[in-house]
């Protein structure tokens, strides 16, 4: 084949290319809309069904997605949809529209170890985002995983209060309390009996607030004071996310504070393995009673019963279905956690913490198993403690030192002192500093710095926190040449071409 024909050629292929090239800039450089899939779940009473609230899902949908399809609760029944269309189990979407919704019903009354949290009564409805999340797939062209970005609000006419997991509709009052570090929102139905006075719940909830170091410091937490006759305790229904539940009895002045326990379920932002739940419960417990201790609310006895608590001492905590009570995970997780915090001080002077192993957890892409909890704990001390870390977990509980800075002088004594009995003192402990924040004294300087690792979603987009399956190759996030300088390029190699078999004079 000549030189001029396959520079035509040449040409010929460039025409032909040039509609994918500059519809592939035109994919790339069309995400100025929605970027990310966002879902709004519309709660609505249905009075003449108690048991049941009706649910309208709005999902935006980005232009990079190309597919997507749904999948209501097991016990939903669907009544309407737009932009999706019924392939038996699933909603497809229809491709076109930008937004689509699916209404259905769902019964409520969800159940934990420690009895019902929601219900749908004939006056009011307390409803958790699990109860009535979708399950999604999805596939997209281009960019980051646009993720699944859900949160739950009331039907229009409706009086309520809605936040990221869980939604209240019904009378009720609205209480709330704003501090340097955030907005705490306390919503008590009507139809619940507030235990402690409304200040006094925002007094314990805005102390921990500020206290805390650890995880995402959300701008604002919503806190729903649960009717009384639903379960005892409290539930936060996503650990990360800032709604939490507590029962409107719950009293503050106990080693148990329900109310900061919840509060420190909405900073826990890592992920753990099966064998590594406990870790959630122990350490949200923990930091309840110190805490709590801290704010004059309980005595330093009552704190150090609750921290060296022999119940459930021999249990293994990796293995939940040994164990003979929920409560395991709280209370030898609680006495576990203790300890390692005093052995992390008094190996570090007081300069780093159990709050640094959280901290670094919550960085950690990983999930945290029994092995990477023993290593963050013994990088954080600066000494190998893994066989230390794994037989406390799985074996005897270990002491708690009454003295966890090791100086000589107890808790109790630099407590009467006005001391930090968490950082060592100079001779009898006069020298030592105030203590500032529970955590650490040190707060967000160097290694202590927050990090958020992931939050919990519902179902094939959420729960197992895999989000959506991809169809075909990844493929590059790097936008393609523009076709001016593919044609260019062309039109050089053409000219190259011709230049060189141009007629020559002999």
């Amino acid at each position: 084949m000549g030189t001029r024909a396959v520079a035509a050629l040449l040409c010929l292929a460039v025409l032909v290319s040039a509609p994918s090239v500059l519809a592939a800039e035109q994919q790339v450089g069309g995400g100025e809309g929605v970027q990310t899939m966002d879902v709004r779940y519309v709660v609505d009473r249905l009075p003449s069904e108690v048991g049941r609230v009706q649910v309208t899902a709005v999902v935006d949908v980005p232009d990079r997605v190309s597919g997507l399809s749904v999948r209501t609760p097991a016990n939903a029944t669907v009544l309407s949809a737009d932009g999706l269309a019924s392939t038996g189990s699933r909603w497809r979407w229809d491709g076109d529209s930008d937004t689509v919704s699916v209404t259905y019903t769902v019964p409520v009354g969800l159940r934990t170890a420690y009895g019902q949290r929601t219900a749908d009564t004939a006056e009011w409805s307390l409803v958790v985002r699990r109860e009535v999340a979708l399950h999604a797939r999805w596939r997209w062209q281009t960019g980051p995983d646009p993720g699944w970005n859900e949160t739950m609000t009331v039907a229009a006419g409706q009086p309520g209060v809605g936040g990221e997991t869980a939604v209240f509709v019904g009378p009720h009052e609205t209480t709330t309390r704003t501090t340097p570090a955030g907005t705490v929102r306390l919503v008590v139905p009507d139809a619940a009996t507030l235990g402690p006075a409304p200040a006094v719940v925002l007094d314990t909830i805005g102390d921990a607030q500020r206290s805390t170091t650890i995880g995402e410091r959300h701008d604002a937490v919503t806190v729903i004071a649960t009717p009384n006759d639903l379960a005892v305790g409290g539930y936060t229904p996503s650990n990360g996310a800032p709604v939490a539940l507590v029962n409107a009895g719950e009293p503050v002045g106990v080693p148990t504070n329900v109310w900061v326990h919840e509060y420190r379920h909405t900073r826990q932002t890592y992920r753990t393995s099966a064998g590594m739940t406990w870790l959630e419960e122990g350490s949200a417990d923990y930091y309840a009673a110190r805490l709590t201790y801290r704010q004059g609310r309980i005595g330093y006895d009552r704190y150090r019963r609750r921290v060296t608590t022999d119940r459930y001492h021999d249990a293994n905590l990796t293995r939940p279905g040994t164990w003979p009570s929920p409560d395991v995970q709280y209370d030898k997780g609680t006495r576990v956690v203790a300890a390692l915090d005093v052995h992390i001080r008094q190996a570090t002077g007081g300069e780093r913490t159990f709050a640094t192993v959280l901290r670094r957890l919550s960085r950690s892409d990983e999930r945290v198993t029994l092995s990477l909890f023993a290593e963050t704990v013994s990088a954080v001390a600066g000494r190998d403690l893994d066989a230390f870390v794994r037989q406390a977990v799985t074996g005897p509980a270990p002491p708690v030192p009454a003295d966890p800075d090791g100086d000589g002088v107890s808790t109790h004594a630099e407590r009467q002192r006005g001391t930090d009995p968490y950082r060592a003192a100079m001779g009898d402990g006069s020298a030592d500093h105030t203590e500032t924040r529970v955590d650490d004294a040190l707060g967000q300087q160097g290694d202590e710095g927050d990090g958020r690792a992931a939050t919990d979603r519902v179902g094939v987009a959420g729960a197992s926190g895999t989000g959506a399956d991809r169809s075909g190759p990844e493929r590059s996030e790097v936008p393609p040449p523009p076709l001016w300088l593919a044609v260019l390029a062309v039109w050089l190699v053409l000219a190259g071409v011709l230049w060189r078999d141009r007629p020559r004079r002999r």
